[in-house]
């Protein structure tokens, strides 16, 4: 009997194709774009250094010119449904539940789209009114920003494509009925209802509650969306949106979101974030990960547990090109966790050690979360990427310490050791170059004061595109695919920056910082106690959020504290990372660990790689102390920068 053919799709669903196609089309114009910005300022570097002859304006064009590229991006973020979720009570829903709370945060997805472009629109009518223009090179900023408005707009309609599916999906029957699926469905209702309850007593009682119990009221609301999976980046905006308009009024905060997010589009310090994101994807496609697991193996599988160590090394040699633990994590366990185990290797030291290892993709410079905290807290990009040097030493060798206490106690744990010869070795060093230079000429750099921060980006990006390209790893799908991977990525991101833009506005005409830093003052509580209490709190907060979003929630908050307490922001930049990548590895939200059971496959319990990382963990909390009991760990390299 012939199978039946496949059911047509629906009109909206095909055009929500259509939409995605043509999405990826924009966004790979665009990330091509950043990638010539690449390659120009690497030759402006050239040309400053070696003949003093830089390339006039070029600043001044890449501000712009990356505004238009950044928001290329967000159509294919839009048509591809990327944003950041916590996915907490996935499992504990039916379909129709789920479909429904995905349906409500498209649309408010929607509404922050048409925000910015209607906003964008305005800003770029006023330039155009004024006749801005660059001062060096003279040319019309008011064109530019039109695009970026087009581009929002076009990212606005597709939310629409996307939304009109949801409800589509949300309106079919339920046939998913799975134990468990009513009460997450009431839980879902009960948070629903809290939140229009709790945004409904901010807009009524918002200046007589004071700033405390309002910020407590809007952080309430906050998360409450954010754990039934609404979209990190609106949950966020919306907050931030009704608690400023409260404080101020409507136009002002719909003002300071535009006019910062325009600043953000347009800093040549964050600049550096799609940059290093656009390094990362094409040193995975150059095969960089294989070449740094190969010297790892070479230097250290001749001792008991050294396939382990190996992968420490790989992680912390891949990681300083990735500048992502979970792309570390990911990339080193497809590479390492075969090896391991068909060497012998326990199931719970193989693949604890790649879920921890993949940590330092993020510890190690130059990393993306990096970026967010300098921008979010105005600290030197250059200044952050040196101070997490000797921690990311003293990280890597804790791990390396625990796998041969863990091997010496349980020998059982390691296979057979492998001996390597110095020819092996001396292969090994030589084909591991790219790894070498990747790292070297970016933090090199930096350091010795030869170009910023922001052009370390470029250099890393094209340095890795070039790299990419004499190995003959970017044909066909394989580029393609690398620039959709970055756009998603760069879209993903700036959405939560836009998010966080407004709600850190809220946060700062609310006083809370001050009102805080004021209690701790008269409390009289030492600035030690304050600094563990802080650790505590991002330690919890890790059991159900991701680092990113961490960051963005909690900086606006803890960043004046910080400050208020005489600590060096650099170092509580680097600590803060050490301690919110714990996160990435402690049950029950552990992405690492999440990452790490799909690469092992369906026969490793995710108990199993919590096991594994216990040990691992004790050497984390040891590292954190580290840092924390002796600052000069982080702030002595800096110190010395040129």
């Amino acid at each position: 009997m012939a199978a039946a053919a496949p059911r047509p799709q629906a009109w909206p669903a095909r055009l929500e194709g259509y939409c995605a196609a043509l999405a990826r089309r924009v966004a790979v114009v665009g990330v091509a774009g950043m990638l010539v910005l690449s390659l120009l300022t690497i030759a402006d570097i050239c040309l400053r250094y070696f003949l003093t002859e830089p390339i006039l304006g070029l600043d001044e064009a890449t501000q712009l010119i990356m505004a238009v590229v950044i928001s290329a991006s967000f159509p294919i973020g839009i048509a591809t449904r990327n944003h950041i979720t916590i996915d907490f009570l996935r499992n504990a829903l039916g379909r129709r539940t789920k479909s429904v709370v995905e349906a409500i945060g498209g649309a408010m997805v929607l509404a922050l789209m048409i925000l910015l472009a209607w906003r964008f629109g305005q800003y770029a009518s006023r330039l155009m009114e004024r006749q801005e223009a660059t001062l060096i090179a003279n040319l019309p900023v008011a064109p530019f920003w039109w695009m970026v408005t087009g581009f929002l707009t076009l990212g606005a309609a597709m939310q629409a494509v996307v939304l009109l599916n949801q409800l589509i999906e949300a309106l079919r029957p339920d046939r998913d009925v799975r134990p468990g699926a009513a009460s997450g469905t009431r839980l879902v209702i009960a948070c629903l209802a809290a939140t229009v309850l709790l945004y409904a007593a901010m807009i009524e009682w918002g200046v007589a509650l004071g700033p405390v119990t309002l910020a407590a009221v809007a952080f309430t609301a906050l998360w409450l969306p954010v754990l039934i999976m609404v979209p990190v980046s609106v949950a966020m905006a919306a907050c931030g949106l009704v608690g400023g308009s409260v404080l101020t009024n409507f136009d002002a905060a719909a003002n300071t979101l535009v006019i910062h997010s325009a600043a953000f589009l347009s800093n040549l310090n964050l600049v550096v974030l799609p940059l290093f994101l656009m390094k990362g994807s094409f040193a995975t496609a150059a095969g960089l990960s294989n070449d740094a697991y190969r010297l790892a193996h070479a230097l250290l599988g001749h001792r008991r547990g050294g396939l382990a160590m190996a992968t420490i090394g790989s992680c912390a040699g891949f990681g300083a090109v990735s500048g992502s633990s979970l792309a570390t994590a990911a990339t080193i366990g497809s590479v390492a966790l075969p090896e391991m185990r068909k060497r012998g290797y326990s199931v719970e030291l193989a693949t604890g050690c790649v879920a921890a290892g993949g940590t330092l993709g993020s510890l190690i410079p130059p990393s993306g979360i990096m970026v967010i905290y300098a921008i979010l807290t105005e600290s030197s990009i250059g200044k952050i990427f040196i101070a997490a040097i000797v921690p990311a030493v003293l990280a890597t060798c804790l791990y390396l310490i625990t796998i041969a206490i863990y091997v010496h106690f349980k020998p059982s744990a390691a296979g057979p050791v492998d001996r390597t010869g110095r020819r092996d070795v001396l292969a090994a060093l030589i084909n591991s170059w790219g790894v070498v230079v990747l790292f070297g000429s970016v933090i090199g750099g930096i350091y010795l004061g030869v170009f910023t921060a922001t052009e370390a980006g470029a250099v890393g990006a094209g340095g890795a595109f070039l790299f990419a390209l004499a190995r003959g790893r970017l044909s066909g799908a394989s580029f393609w695919r690398v620039m959709g991977e970055v756009a998603m990525n760069t879209a993903m991101i700036y959405m939560l920056l836009f998010g966080a833009v407004i709600f850190s506005f809220f946060i700062g005409v609310s006083q809370l910082p001050q009102t805080l830093v004021a209690a701790i003052q008269a409390a009289h509580l030492p600035p030690f106690a304050v600094i563990v209490l802080l650790l505590v709190v991002y330690l919890l907060l890790g059991f159900v959020m991701d680092p990113i979003t961490t960051l963005f929630v909690t900086v606006p908050v803890v960043a004046p504290l910080i400050a208020s307490l005489g600590y060096d922001p650099v170092w509580w930049g680097i600590v803060t990372i050490v301690v919110i990548e714990l996160g990435l590895i402690h049950p029950p939200f552990g992405l690492n660990a999440f990452i790490i059971k799909g690469v092992a496959g369906p026969d490793v319990a995710l108990g199993t790689i919590f096991r594994g990382i216990v040990p691992f963990l004790v050497s984390d909390f040891v590292k954190l102390a580290l840092l924390v009991l002796f600052p000069f760990l982080t702030l002595w390299l800096p110190s010395t920068i040129r």
